[in-house]
C-alpha cells in the first residue's frame, strides 16, 4: 500500500509540474500578445491610445525588450505624456534600452519654444527631461554618448532636471 501511495503522490508531482510549464508558456505567448498589441498601438493615430500604450509597457517593467524600436520611436512623439511613459518604459529596460540612446539624448533638449511644438502643458517639458536623465543612467555605460548632453543638462534652469 505504501509504494501505490509513494506512485500516486508522483503522479500528482508530476501532473502539478506539468500544469506549472503549460501555464507559464501560456502566460509567455499571452505576455508577447499583449507587448506586440502595445507596440502597435503605440503607432496609433489616437494620442490617448499611445499614451494608454506607453503607460502600460512602462508598468511592465524590464521584459518588453522588443518593444525598444517602438519606444525609441515614441521617446520623440510630439505628445509629452507618450514621450514620458516611453522614456519611463526604456528606463525601466536598464541597458537593453541602449538602442534607443540617440533618441534619449535628443529628449534632453526637450524645451517650450523649442524647434517642435509639443503636445502638453509646459511642466511636462521638464519630466521629459528629467526621466530622460534617469534612463540614460539606468543604461550605464553603454550611455556613454550621452555625455556632453547630460553635462548640459546639468546646466538646466530647473531644480528638478538630475
Amino acid at each position: 500500500m505504501g509504494n501505490a501511495r509513494r506512485g500516486n503522490h508522483t503522479k500528482a508531482r508530476l501532473a502539478v509540474l506539468v500544469f506549472g510549464i503549460l501555464l507559464a508558456q501560456a502566460c509567455s505567448a499571452s505576455r508577447e500578445d499583449t507587448v506586440n498589441r502595445l507596440v502597435r498601438e503605440l503607432g496609433d493615430k489616437d494620442s490617448v491610445t499611445r499614451v494608454n500604450a506607453a503607460m502600460a509597457l512602462a508598468d511592465m517593467g524590464p521584459a518588453h525588450k522588443d518593444a525598444t524600436p517602438a519606444l525609441a520611436v515614441a521617446v520623440l512623439y510630439r505628445n509629452l505624456n507618450v514621450r514620458y511613459y516611453a522614456i519611463k518604459a526604456l528606463k525601466a529596460m536598464g541597458p537593453a534600452a541602449k538602442p534607443a540612446v540617440p533618441q534619449l539624448i535628443k529628449a534632453l533638449d526637450t524645451f517650450p519654444g523649442g524647434s517642435q511644438t509639443l503636445e502638453g502643458p509646459e511642466r511636462y517639458y521638464a519630466d521629459a527631461r528629467a526621466v530622460a536623465a534617469e534612463a540614460l543612467g539606468a543604461i550605464g555605460h553603454d550611455a556613454k554618448d550621452a555625455i556632453p548632453a547630460l553635462n548640459k543638462a546639468l546646466q538646466d534652469p530647473n531644480p528638478y532636471i538630475p
